[in-house]
Order: C-alpha cells, then structure tokens, then sequence
C-alpha cells in the first residue's frame, strides 16, 4: 500500500514539507522491498529510515520552531520525544526478536504522518502564516 503526499498534509514552509515527504519515501521504500519479497531488507531500511528521520527531521523542526518563537515548542517538542521513545522502543523489541514490531511502526509512522502533521504540525504552521 504505497503513500502518496497530499494537500492536506501541505504547511506552506517548504524545508519542512519536504522533510515530510521523506518520511512518506521511507514508507514507500518499505513496500516496495515488500512486494519485491524482499521483507527483512525493507524492514531494516523502515527502522534506519525512522531513524534518520528522528535524527534530522525532528531536531530541524524544533530549530525552525525556536526561529519563529512558536509558543507551544515546549509541547512540541514533547510529542517529538514520545516519537523517539516509542520508535526505540519498537527497534529493541524488533532486534529481540519481535517481528510484530515492524507492523506496529509501520502503523506509527503513518499515524504520525496523519495525525501529527496534520494537527500539531498544522497549528505552528498557522501560527508562522499569522505571524509572516
């Protein structure tokens, strides 16, 4: 089930609707390997790609939010933390062993991608707009 980026998921800030689409890539990336039966490869490319993600992505974001002296990054930032927490989380249970957990990200990331970019992000970018 490949994901396509759409308007809805749009801020208007286009260093950060960039990063978004990267996470869409790296979901991609997943399926493709999957449906060329190449499972464990696409799965190993999943944790790296959310890896990578948290390490850039989120770490950019909270530096733009700082720039524009968004006043709700201190609750931003705490939902990036809970990203890093349950993306640790699922990697140490998947390198025990359970294979679940590539399901299970593969389900948090998309819920990130729709409801995160979708409610939080959408509010610093309204505020950003507001303030430009």
């Amino acid at each position: 089930m490949r994901v396509e980026w759409s308007d809805d998921l749009l801020l208007g800030i286009p260093e950060m609707d960039e990063q978004h689409k990267q996470l869409i890539a790296i979901l991609n990336q997943f399926y493709d390997a999957v449906e060329r039966g190449e499972r464990e490869e696409g799965i190993l490319s999943l944790f790296e790609g959310a890896d990578r993600y948290a390490d850039h992505h989120l770490s950019s974001e909270e530096k733009f939010l700082e720039s524009i002296q968004y006043p709700e990054l201190d609750a931003h930032r705490a939902l990036h933390e809970m990203y890093r927490q349950e993306y640790r989380t699922m990697m140490e249970r998947y390198k025990q062993g359970d294979r679940k957990a590539a399901r299970e990200l593969t389900a948090f990331l998309l819920s990130w991608l729709y409801t995160h970019i979708q409610k939080a992000d959408k509010k610093y970018a309204v505020f950003f707009h507001q303030a430009s």
